[in-house]
């Protein structure tokens, strides 16, 4: 496995140049993977370690987007005099959100996006696992590390919880899809219910790890999470529930799909 640290270089960055970020390739092994991402977090413990999953360049590409649709560089009443000089044009913000200085800026009109979401507002999104996702998401299960696109992009987050890492990174484009809001509100509800950690998150897929077993309420409530956000109908219910608690417990990794 090949490591770079390429710091917070715009180019090619997901983040835009917000964080730190190491490149990770040539991965042999989920557990090498894993390492790498259990000592960076014991190395940036006052930060948040947030890897690329799958599809990389288009989950850049929707990320890009995402920003400017959510207006993140929105600068209004906010204190930018300290603010490095790269960031302004003849006393102009130029407001590409590149520098790490910039990161309150993102943060500050993320907060204003999740305001008023919930939970069950973003199971309104009418989400579903049709056969073919579901063999997708199964694969993944079981095969982790096949979901990870390489190189993997690994960001510092300057952060306190995991579920804040998607102001560096906010996904969700398209409307059909879990708005980067939504994903925040369902990553933020997985790690103060059921203890899941967000680890990653790609063009169509979140990822979470855990460093408990749940208990067997946790498990539960978690399917029922999961029952509702992809729509299963009543007579599917039995058949998936028992599908979602098998491969949770099995793993200490678990992949949501955001995408319809």
């Amino acid at each position: 496995m090949n490591i770079t640290f390429l710091g917070h270089d715009e180019t090619h960055n997901p983040s835009g140049g917000l964080c730190n970020e190491y490149r990770i390739d040539k991965i042999e092994s989920l557990n090498g993977l894993l390492d790498f991402y259990h000592q960076k977090s014991q190395e940036y413990s006052n930060q948040q370690i947030l890897l690329t999953l799958d599809d990389v360049s288009q989950a850049c590409y929707t990320s890009g987007h995402a920003r400017m649709t959510c207006d993140l560089a929105d600068s209004d009443d906010l204190d930018l005099s300290g603010l490095p000089p790269e960031c302004f044009e003849q006393g102009e913000y130029l407001g590409y959100l590149n520098t790490p200085s910039e990161m309150f800026i993102c943060q500050h009109n993320f907060q204003r996006l999740i305001k008023d979401i919930t939970f069950e507002q973003a199971c309104e999104k009418g989400l579903t696992l049709t056969d073919e996702c579901l063999e997708e998401w199964i694969e993944y299960q079981t095969d982790p590390v096949s979901i990870f696109d390489c190189p993997v992009s690994a960001l510092i987050v300057p952060v306190n919880h995991s579920y804040e890492t998607l102001y560096a990174f906010p996904n969700g484009y398209f409307s059909c899809d879990l708005s980067p809001a939504e994903n925040f509100i369902l990553a933020k509800r997985f790690q103060q219910q059921y203890g899941l950690e967000l680890i990653g998150i790609g063009a169509s897929y979140l990822g979470f790890i855990r460093k408990e077993p749940l208990t067997d309420i946790q498990l539960n409530y978690l399917c029922e999470d999961l029952l509702l956000l992809y729509h299963v109908t009543d007579s599917e219910k039995e058949k998936m529930k028992a599908l979602f608690s098998q491969m949770i417990s099995d793993s200490e990794l678990l992949w949501v799909k955001y995408t319809d």
